[in-house]
């Protein structure tokens, strides 16, 4: 079959392509007919029944790739392939010089190459001695694991196959709506954490394994895959890798897969998921270092895409260009200080995520104990002073969102307020005694630095991103209000069991788990529990420890190991 000659409307619509590029202004310039070929061929493609045949299509496809690079419309090559791998048409390896996946797509829809299910799919690179392919995420895992339950029953006798019990019909599209509600809803606080859920999950269907809900979640550079499936009422947060290789400067937050149960409800699975994220470090700022054999090279890229993350949105909040942005910042008197000691050195693997929490922690230590009078005044014990840490941290959250940004009245207000007091009635004022006016008119002023330089520099989101390193680094990682509290506490009092140190009372009849529990809210536990999490004064020089200078309180810090990564400078932005 030939196919037939492009379209006078296939032909002006190349050449106002070529034009647009700039490649020629020529009546008939070289490429024009394979372009408008190309262009053709989609255009059938996309018509109703058999309009273009998979060797058309292919044909067109590599007339557009032959035609010099001057001529060749990469946008129509891209569509080209995707219709390609549609059909389940996919370049061997070697085919295109090695080269052809910088223009065939990482994700498309067709059939996978082990199952042939029309199915959401991802191309795997080459690595590690095996081909470039097409697969779904079902036949990935069972590729991955060495799971041969796809080749068992390929090779299943017929007979076998036809006494087969009939298989159950997928979900409805409502059924499918529910399953994504579900799965949202359990991920709650991920994404409150500053996690990007996608708007729609990739999904799968089989008779064996069910329904399969799955996605790439994303916070920066790190990664982590979910997937959900409904019929076996398991959520599992599973290790990213870039099969691709595409994404050379992401790196993953999980080693080992993470599997929950979710056979109670949306909101108990929500519950059990967010005190695994919060024992995994993921409802913190996210800590990376280049691994120690990076070249120099990429360490530096390393940085320079770190502050551009950081200070883009300014530069997006201000309409002007990033090294103009950057200036400014560098030359701020207010913010120099900051930015060399908090970013630039104590804080300086924490990346730039907005995370609310640390947000929370990071103006209580930046705009109360830091750059104030409250430590020139500091109260009579280190538990009194803990218990008003905790209070201003928790009166820091309610006025601090991760879209509206940061309400600086609010938190004045909160932190000046002559009511304002412990849970057991003693104001916050009446604790300062007469220190307390020069306290609050020093809190008020640092309150007010930081509102100028969100108002006339940064903007909420960059402002947020650096309260969120203000309040993750090692000044405040044995703070309430970070994301793995709950895990630092239960990890002291399980080393206290195992060292013989008795729990304080009333725990040493209720328990460590009722202990652990209570823990959750320490400001309203007795000076004595408080006083032994903070320094365990049983423990001895040996250890166990408290708080102080118990090294789970070190949040986890992750590796970037750039591989055979080639640096691009312009990733700052």
């Amino acid at each position: 079959m030939t196919a037939p000659s492009p379209s006078p409307d296939d032909i002006e619509q190349a050449r106002a392509l070529l034009v647009r590029e700039g490649h020629t202004r020529q009546p008939e310039p070289p490429g024009l007919v394979p372009l408008a070929a190309a262009l053709q061929a989609l255009r059938r493609a996309k018509e109703a029944g058999e309009g273009i045949t998979d060797e058309e299509l292919l044909a067109a496809h590599d007339a557009l790739h032959a035609a010099k690079s001057f001529a060749r419309d990469e946008e129509t090559l891209r569509a080209l392939a995707q219709a390609l791998v549609e059909r389940g048409v996919v370049p061997a390896s070697e085919d295109y010089e090695g080269r052809w996946y910088f223009w065939w797509p990482k994700y498309a829809h067709g059939p996978c190459r082990d199952c042939r299910q029309p199915r959401a799919l991802t191309r795997y690179s080459g690595f590690y001695g095996d081909e470039y392919r097409y697969l779904c995420a079902r036949c990935r895992r069972e590729e991955r694991e060495g799971n041969a339950w796809l080749a068992a029953r390929q090779e299943a006798p017929a007979a076998a196959r036809d006494t087969a019990p009939a298989a159950p019909a997928p979900p409805s599209d409502d059924q499918w709506s529910i399953y994504a509600t579900e799965l949202h809803e359990m991920l709650a606080s991920l994404e409150w954490a500053g996690w990007a859920l996608p708007e729609a999950w990739d999904s799968e269907w089989d008779a064996t394994v069910g329904p399969l809900l799955f996605e790439t979640v994303w916070r920066g550079d790190a990664a982590v895959n979910v997937e959900y499936r409904p019929g076996e009422q398991v959520l599992e947060l599973q290790p990213w890798e870039d099969v691709t290789g595409d994404f050379p400067e992401a790196f993953t937050v999980l080693e080992e897969t993470v599997s929950l149960q979710t056979a109670d409800t949306p909101e108990a699975a929500q519950v059990r998921l967010a005190e695994r994220a919060g024992e995994l470090g993921l409802l913190d700022a996210t800590r990376v270092r280049p691994a120690e054999t990076a070249p120099e090279d990429a360490q530096e890229c390393f940085a320079l895409r770190r502050l551009g993350r950081l200070f883009q949105p300014a530069a997006d909040y201000r309409q002007l260009p990033l090294g103009e942005v950057l200036k400014e910042v560098a030359q701020h008197p207010r913010l120099s200080a900051y930015l060399n000691w908090v970013v630039g050195r104590a804080g300086w693997d924490v990346q730039p995520d907005v995370v609310p929490d640390a947000a929370a922690v990071g103006v209580a230590a930046w705009c109360w104990r830091n750059d104030t009078a409250v430590e020139e005044h500091h109260l009579a014990t280190d538990v009194l002073m803990a218990r008003v840490n905790i209070a201003v941290t928790r009166a820091i959250q309610p006025h601090i969102n991760p879209v509206e940004g940061i309400d600086w009245d609010g938190i004045e207000q909160a932190l000046t307020d002559p009511q304002w007091a412990l849970p057991d009635g003693s104001t916050i004022a009446s604790l300062f005694g007469t220190s307390w006016p020069h306290v609050r008119s020093t809190v008020v002023a640092q309150l007010a630095k930081w509102r100028r330089v969100e108002d006339e520099l940064l903007g909420p989101e960059t402002t947020l991103a650096l309260l969120t390193i203000g309040g993750s680094t090692d000044y405040t990682h044995s703070w309430w209000g970070q994301g793995r509290w709950q895990t630092i506490c239960r990890r002291i009092v399980d080393d206290a069991l195992h060292g013989q140190i008795t729990l304080p009372q009333p725990y040493n009849y209720q328990g460590p788990e009722a202990l652990v529990r209570d823990l959750a809210r320490p400001d309203l536990l007795s000076d004595e529990v408080l006083r032994w999490l903070i320094d365990m004064p049983e423990g001895g020089a040996g250890g166990p420890r408290g708080l102080r200078f118990h090294p789970i309180t070190s949040p986890p810090v992750h590796v970037w190991d750039p591989g055979w990564w080639e640096p691009d400078i312009d990733a700052a932005g």
